[in-house]
Order: C-alpha cells, then sequence, then structure tokens
C-alpha cells in the first residue's frame, strides 16, 4: 500500500465515525450539526436514527448539488444552513419545511428562487448572498413575516415592486448588485438597516425621506447625482435632510405650475 492511501484511510474512518457521532448527538438534541464534511449527499445512515423532530440542521460548507431530500422531511425544522455547498437547485420538497424560520442559502450557485422558498409561511430570516440570482419574483410579498433579506453579492439589475409589501422587515441587504434604480415601494417599509452600496444607483427616491425608522443607510461606491456622493457619505442626517430639501423645492415647483395655470381674468363677450 502506498503512503498516501494508507494517511487517507484514517481519515476517511475518522470522518465517517464523526458523521454518525453528530446523527447520534442530533438524535438526543434535536440540533444537527453536519457542518464542514465533504458531503456530496445526505449520510445514507441517517435513516438509523431517530431525526423526525429536528429543528436545527447546519450543513454548511460541504459539497452538495442540491437540496437533499432527506432534509425536506424534518417538518419541525426551525432553522437551517446551507451556506458555501455547490447548489444550483432546491427541491419544491423545501415547502415541507412549515416551521421554518431561518434560511441560510448564501455562497451557491442559485440563478433563481423557486416558489417553493416563498410557501415558508414563517421565515424570518432570508440569506441568499453570493449566489448568482438576477432577479426576485414578485411571489416575495408572500413572506409575511421576514425581518431579514439579504440578497447582497449577485447579479439582480431590478427589484420587484412587492418588496414594498413585506410589513415587517427591518433589515435589508443590496450590497453588490447591479441595481441601476430603486423602487420606490420600499420606502413603505418599517426598515431599520438599508445597504445599497456598490451598485449603479445615480438618483434615491425623494420618497425615502419616509423612512422614519431607519437607523443605517449605506450608499457608498455608486455614481450618484441625487443626492450628490459627498452629500451621502456624511450619513443619514444629511441625506435625509437633502432629500426633505428637494421635496419641499419639488412641491413649490408644483405649486407655482399649478397657480400659473389657473385662469387670470373672465372672457368678454
Amino acid at each position: 500500500m502506498a503512503a498516501g492511501d494508507g494517511a487517507q484511510l484514517p481519515a476517511t474512518v475518522a470522518a465517517s465515525r464523526s458523521v454518525e457521532k453528530a446523527l447520534e448527538e442530533a438524535a438526543a438534541s434535536g440540533a444537527l450539526n453536519l457542518s464542514n464534511r465533504k458531503l456530496k449527499e445526505f449520510p445514507r445512515s441517517a435513516r438509523n436514527y431517530d431525526l423526525s423532530d429536528i429543528t436545527h440542521a447546519d450543513l454548511s460548507k460541504n459539497r452538495l448539488c442540491e437540496l437533499p431530500e432527506e432534509l425536506c422531511q424534518f417538518i419541525s425544522l426551525e432553522t437551517l444552513s446551507l451556506y458555501h455547498n455547490g447548489m444550483r437547485l432546491l427541491s419544491p420538497s423545501l415547502a415541507n419545511l412549515q416551521a421554518l424560520t431561518y434560511l441560510n442559502l448564501s455562497r451557491n450557485l442559485l440563478s433563481s428562487l423557486p416558489p417553493s422558498v416563498f410557501q415558508l409561511p414563517l421565515l424570518r430570516v432570508l440569506i441568499v448572498s453570493n449566489n448568482k440570482l438576477s432577479s426576485l419574483p414578485s411571489s416575495i410579498y408572500a413572506l409575511t413575516h421576514l425581518r431579514q433579506l439579504d440578497v447582497s453579492c449577485n447579479e439582480l439589475q431590478s427589484l420587484p415592486a412587492e418588496l414594498g409589501q413585506l410589513e415587517t422587515l427591518r433589515d435589508l441587504n443590496l450590497r453588490r448588485n447591479q441595481l441601476t434604480t430603486l423602487p420606490e415601494e420600499i420606502s413603505e417599509l418599517p426598515l431599520v438597516r438599508l445597504d445599497v452600496s456598490c451598485n449603479r444607483i445615480s438618483h434615491v427616491p425623494l420618497c425615502f425621506r419616509h423612512l422614519r425608522h431607519l437607523q443605517t443607510i449605506s450608499l457608498d461606491s455608486n455614481p450618484l447625482q441625487m443626492p450628490p456622493a459627498q452629500i451621502c457619505s456624511k450619513g443619514k442626517y444629511h441625506i435625509f435632510k437633502y432629500l426633505n430639501m428637494e421635496a419641499c423645492k419639488s412641491h413649490e415647483e408644483e405649486l407655482e405650475k399649478h397657480l400659473n395655470m389657473r385662469p387670470t381674468g373672465f372672457k368678454s363677450r
């Protein structure tokens, strides 16, 4: 036996035992941790354990190409992390996880989000950063309990107006995409944090001044014209002051235009 083969065997056996131990612990604790195990599929030996009531599953940093169907049978799952795999597809069976509140799909190869993601009624946190998403479906409005949405580091060129229907959204991360405009509907959200840095935004809608809960806004690395970049670099207070002033100016111009259009006298007979 070559030295390389001899060195590899104990590591493989150790990894196998490590997986078995994780499954055993999951059956006892309700939390399954299979992170960083070089898994290409869900362990077949899992059927030897009662995992029916696990509430937390972490399969991050593996080599999964698709969402394991076995995971979708654990209907008590509340948190699921699939961070840093090679997934291109998500199974429709994901919708079975009706108790899920936290879903981390970041650092995969997803080019779109299937309907099953938007059939998770209790989802509060959705992290899909560092994928290949070119758009978000309008059905995102169905996530009525969503509080945090992270779609940073994708290829988004536009956002659906339905984003404005997420009435509980507090944290929206749009960093490093290809956005040229921001939908006005975002101004209707109760956002505390908004990151739109590293995009292609030139104008911030005036109605964004209505984001009264906002504590942090990041606009750096955009070709900003309104407000000017030097204003935006000073922070939220100066951005909102500028938007308010522009809104007042716009209102005055509209009023003046309206007054000028009114008839000045009676026509002579």
